[in-house]
């Protein structure tokens, strides 16, 4: 086994590649220089045998370009006009930069929403497959058009990382405006030293290395850093480096010395494990006594309904739930076997009297299954 962990990037061969609107867009519009340079780039890739699936920013940038604007921030409406005047612009400068290699490329738009609904997020990942079996480039963006805040995502980076298991990916590369993650600020400390490797990212380090967004888009190397953390709790490496540079992914497949690699977790969470961790959001909780939190969190047993003492929110049968103590500290995540309304029937029950309770012939007497329940870490 190597000692260089950059040489495991060797035998990638799909990967998700995402670049921001600070190193895709200029003041004047979309940057087709940056755009035909890294196509032209991608396309030889293809061509050797690797797979791709490209995120990218820059359909609201492009769109405040064409309409003639130059405040960076807009109330909600006048962004999701933007993205639509602009999303256009976007999707036809990859295709025209990818058809002189007759190569296509495919438009999907995706939100926080499509994700977060399991038979959706299967489907999307249906449609990824096909799109790979037929030759296509997908081109992924958030559908801003529609995206309300509420389904928003926080930025495309964190969108790549949630997108990692629909592509089936084995490394993210993220391209953008730096050399990579630096130990302090660049722009403001001379004697910054760029990070070449991180070994072991901990939630801690993605604020205290992080920095502000960028002018063009939401995202700055916090996002950037958070959206890495996902994709190791994956095992899955990401790599952050300058889209400036030039051949700079064909460097990063071949193992080079260049921006920064965030190394992937030796024991990492399976698909399902991961969209119920990290990409779903719990549609509710249920609070739970000492009892039960000691059976969750000491031997991973199922929740029982008698160890349930209040239900919060409604959510439907299947849906995750939140389970937290009695202090309101999240135990774990799990798919819940009731809708809230049965579950605030028979809490406090024990399991052989629920179907009696639901007025039911057959009924599941455990809530959260544990084949179905994430446990929280500290």
């Amino acid at each position: 086994m190597t000692n260089n962990p950059r040489q495991t990037l060797k035998g990638v061969k799909r990967f998700i590649i995402k670049i921001g609107s600070s190193s895709l867009t200029t003041p004047a519009g979309l940057n087709h220089r940056v755009i035909d340079r890294l196509c032209d780039e991608l396309a030889l890739l293809k061509d050797a045998g690797y797979e791709f699936a490209f995120v990218s920013s820059g359909a609201v940038a492009a769109g405040r370009a064409k309409a003639r604007l130059t405040e960076a921030k807009s109330a909600l409406s006048r962004t999701q006009a933007l993205a639509a005047i602009g999303q256009g612009s976007l999707i036809e400068a990859y295709n025209n930069a990818f058809k002189r290699y007759g190569h296509v490329a495919a438009q999907v738009l995706i939100t926080r929403d499509d994700l977060d609904q399991r038979e959706r997020y299967l489907n999307i990942r249906n449609t990824m497959a096909a799109l790979f079996e037929l030759g296509a480039i997908p081109i992924i963006n958030e559908n801003d058009t529609v995206a309300v805040e509420e389904i928003q995502f926080s930025d495309n980076d964190m969108l790549s990382a949630m997108i990692i298991p629909i592509v089936e990916a084995n490394a993210m590369i993220i391209l953008t405006d730096t050399d990579g993650v630096y130990d302090h600020d660049p722009r403001t400390n001379p004697d910054a030293q760029r990070l070449s490797v991180i070994k072991d990212l901990k939630r801690k380090d993605v604020c205290e290395i992080g920095g502000a967004p960028g002018r063009l888009g939401r995202g700055g190397m916090q996002s950037k850093l958070s959206a890495a953390y996902h994709a190791a709790q994956l095992g899955i490496p990401t790599v952050i480096v300058p889209a400036s540079r030039p051949q700079v992914i064909t460097a990063v497949l071949q193992g080079e010395d260049v921006g920064t690699l965030v190394m992937p977790k030796a024991s990492h969470l399976s698909q399902k494990d991961h969209w119920m961790s990290l990409v779903t959001r719990p549609k509710g909780a249920l609070v739970v006594d000492d009892g039960a939190a000691r059976m969750l969190q000491g031997e991973g047993k199922s929740l029982l309904p008698v160890g349930i003492v209040a239900v919060e929110q409604h959510f439907k049968k299947g849906d995750p739930v939140e389970i937290r103590d009695s202090q309101g500290r999240v135990l774990a995540v799990g798919l819940s076997n009731y809708a809230s309304d049965q579950v605030a029937m028979i809490k406090g029950a024990n399991s052989k009297d629920v179907c009696g309770i639901l007025g039911l012939r057959e009924c599941d007497d455990v809530v959260v299954h544990r084949n179905n329940l994430i446990l929280k870490k500290e």
